[in-house]
């Protein structure tokens, strides 16, 4: 059975946005420790929403945080730019894709 695709819309319920984000938020850690054990990788990602008063980080394991960082801030800012993902791009292209 093929995957619904989630609607790419703005939840005007405040409530319900909140819900939203916090579901996904979870999903997303999942996702990188299943990623980091299936790839034999180190990952990590930094979170930060209106809802919570600080950054998230996650794995909540520093080490692990740490040597990602460092192994990132080590590289050229040639090389880092390969790995930023920024907001407005990644929207123009979701959007390019629904087209």
């Amino acid at each position: 059975m093929p995957r619904s695709k989630v609607k790419l819309a703005f939840i005007k319920d405040n409530k319900a946005r909140k819900n939203s984000f916090m579901k996904r938020k979870e999903c997303l850690k999942n996702k990188l420790t299943e990623v980091s054990i299936l790839c034999s990788i180190e990952a990590c990602v930094i979170m930060y929403s209106s809802y919570e008063p600080q950054l998230e980080v996650c794995p909540e394991d520093n080490t692990a945080f740490q040597n990602v960082l460092n192994a990132f801030l080590t590289k050229s800012p040639m090389e880092r730019s390969k790995f930023l993902l920024k907001q407005d791009s990644y929207i123009k292209e979701r959007i390019s894709k629904i087209k």
